[in-house]
């Protein structure tokens, strides 16, 4: 009976085989995909070590200008964003009171004067003591001291402006009272900028006075500008273990005291791989690139990416040392064979 099943089996088999084609390994008879492109093979280099430090744009020369004395605001000659001259008046006191205080210390001075010229004449003739004559000198001295005393004030019903600047808030108006020590206007000089950073003690060692530092001003895009250190406080803040760092920037168009910057020090090197920005391939918050074998297929490979030098992008994981990326990642295809019309040095920062 077994034998018999057998047979039958074996009947059927060549039955079937005798009328279906012979099947084959071939997936798919499509034509593969081709394209042509440049290559960079990845390699080590040696990248800076960075640390970026956050910090405020602020003017070198700025003032607030406040009143010496008490008086009424007479006139206010200027306004936020008014730009002034070293020397300027700026805002003037009602001086009335003090010019009549003028008038009669002058007449005190002009009266001493003639006394103390008489009295010589009168000593040069034997007719006055010499105590008379230094009394007279004394009161004469007292007289001009105290006309030079009002003159002072006088002055100081003038606010002038101690540089050349812009005038950045007006906290005063005509006709009130100013007071002694009040805040009447605040300038500043808008042409000479720094930016002012707080290093932590253990990056302090990677800046020094001179040091010409590449620092991102946000509001102004991601080129950096280049500021000299020019000032590191000797004391910290024993708190936060951090340092005040200033550092010169140069005249900028848009560049404003307040605007926020980060700088960068740079603490020595690391090896890493670097490949052109060209080459990443960014889907959604997906990075990859096109990997090249010996077989000439490019195929995606997802990878993870670190910092930016330039137009050179940090690879922390995903490629290996020796292998070839394609230069324009736009131009992949998984699974296409690559064509390489050139391969490119590896990039360097």
């Amino acid at each position: 009976m077994n034998r018999l099943l057998i047979g039958l089996l074996l009947v059927l088999s060549f039955g079937c085989g005798s009328k279906e084609e012979p099947v084959t390994a071939v997936v798919s008879a499509a034509p593969q995909t081709a394209i042509q492109a440049a290559v960079v093979e990845i390699a080590a280099v040696q990248v800076p070590v960075r640390v970026e430090v956050t910090g405020q744009v602020t003017a070198i020369y700025q003032a607030t200008l406040s009143s010496r004395i008490q008086g009424t605001i007479d006139r206010l000659l200027v306004r936020e964003g008014t730009k002034v001259s070293k020397g300027q008046t700026l805002l003037q006191l009602d001086s009335r009171d003090i010019q009549a205080d003028l008038a009669r210390a002058t007449a005190e001075v002009d009266n001493a004067k003639a006394q103390l010229t008489r009295m010589k004449t009168l000593y040069a003739q034997d007719a006055v003591s010499k105590q008379e004559l230094e009394n007279a000198t004394r009161s004469y001295k007292v007289a001009e001291a105290n006309r030079k005393a009002v003159v002072a004030q006088l002055s100081y019903t003038v606010v002038k402006a101690p540089f050349n600047g812009v005038i950045t808030e007006k906290k005063v108006e005509a006709g009130e009272l100013a007071s002694p020590g009040q805040p009447l206007l605040q300038m500043e000089d808008p042409w000479q900028l720094r930016l002012e950073a707080t290093v932590a003690e253990g990056d302090l060692k990677a800046v020094s006075l001179g040091d010409k530092i590449p620092i991102v001003i946000d509001a102004l895009g991601a080129a950096p500008l280049h500021g000299v250190v020019s000032q590191i406080l000797p004391s910290g803040d024993p708190q936060t273990h951090t340092f005040m760092v200033k550092v010169d920037l140069p005249v900028t168009s848009g560049l404003k005291s307040g605007m926020f910057g980060r700088l960068q020090l740079d603490k020595g090197t690391v090896q890493t791989i670097l490949v052109p920005a060209s080459a990443i391939v960014e889907r959604g918050e997906l990075t990859s690139l096109f990997v090249v074998g010996a077989d000439r297929i490019g195929r995606l490979r997802w990878a993870k990416v670190g910092r930016r030098f330039d137009q050179q992008v940090e690879i922390l994981s995903g490629v290996n040392v020796g292998e070839r990326v394609l230069m324009d990642g736009s131009r992949g295809i998984d699974g296409a064979s690559v064509e390489i019309v050139s391969q490119a040095a590896p990039p360097t920062p």
